[in-house]
């Protein structure tokens, strides 16, 4: 779950440009931007996944492997990020099943989603993996986690609760938004209900045009919708298996205040059942690392070199 559309920046994009589909036109910018700054766009193909990734190739630095959540992909998700670690990591940002340029033959489940990150990781030959996933991506970072360990110096989960939520926090959640379930919340299917999904992911959603904000459907939002529906709809069943976590390697949370979504305590009970630090970052919502960039990225900086400078000693 959770829109990390850089949705500011598409708003600022809009006003500069005339072009009857602004929001393919900045998603190409985007894409150029990762390419500007040295990243190269590549497809790793199995048997029955297809995986679209952004990768800066820098080989011998520290390895950051960013997992988005709904909404977007992951070269949208993640771009403020991208751009601030590039120097000094390696980073690799892939567009999860069924997202951005991403898709799969299988079920679409939380396992696929974890295990076909496992097998990018496997042909990449990754290890001493930073990992950090958000919402939706959180579950699939905490799989990782707990499956394919080994390979992980770290992990961060930034707004997503693992097994810490509840079947009366869905629903509560639904009737305060106006929904009969989950994935009709993160699926709009018009303008308005585009907005609607803004205004519950972020802590001052942006005004974007009616117009822009259809546009995002199809190409951001609800992409493959009767895929993205059965994650949704698995997803209560799915974190059951987070119930009994094996993490060992050290664990940020890092939350945003003032998330609609998921609660201040999930987080908390997460961090006990993990040993975890967690960081609640005030004036943000589920849409934090767009939000308030600047301290995210401070945070998980300070998080990864520490361990790093710790591995190096």
């Amino acid at each position: 779950m959770r829109l990390i559309v850089p949705v500011f920046l598409l708003f600022a994009f809009s006003i500069l440009t005339s072009c009857k589909n602004i929001v393919s036109k900045f998603d190409r910018y985007v894409h150029k931007t990762y390419l500007r700054k040295g990243y190269v766009n590549e497809t790793f193909q199995t048997k029955t996944h297809q995986i679209n990734y952004y990768d800066n190739k820098r080989e011998e630095a520290p390895v950051l492997l960013f997992i988005h959540g709904f909404g977007g992909d992951g070269k949208i998700s993640w771009k403020s990020q991208a751009m601030a670690f590039e120097e000094d990591y390696r980073v690799i940002v892939p567009d999860i099943l069924w997202f951005g340029e991403s898709k799969s033959l299988q079920t679409p489940e939380l396992q696929t989603q974890i295990n076909a990150i496992n097998e990018l990781i496997e042909n990449l030959k990754l290890e001493n993996i930073h990992v950090v996933g958000i919402s939706y991506g959180g579950f699939i970072s905490l799989g990782i986690g707990h499956q394919n360990q080994s390979k992980l110096a770290s992990l961060t989960i930034v707004d997503s609760p693992g097994v810490h939520f509840t079947d009366k926090e869905l629903q509560e959640f639904c009737d305060k938004i106006g929904v009969d379930n989950i994935a009709d919340a993160f699926l709009p299917e018009n303008s308005k209900e585009v907005k609607r999904m803004l205004d519950f992911t972020f802590r001052k959603a942006p005004k974007l045009p009616a117009g822009i904000r259809e546009q995002t459907i199809g190409i951001y939002l609800a992409k493959n919708p009767e895929e993205q529906r059965e994650l949704l709809e698995n997803l209560p069943q799915n974190r059951n298996e987070f119930r009994d976590l094996d993490i060992d390697v050290p664990v940020l949370i890092l939350w945003g205040e003032e998330d609609e979504i998921f609660l201040i305590s999930d987080a908390e009970e997460l961090q006990a059942q993990l040993g975890a630090k967690l960081i609640i970052i005030p004036k943000a919502g589920h849409s934090l690392p767009a939000e308030q960039p600047k301290a995210f990225n401070k945070a998980l900086s300070e998080f990864i070199e520490e361990i790093d400078s710790n591995v190096l000693r």
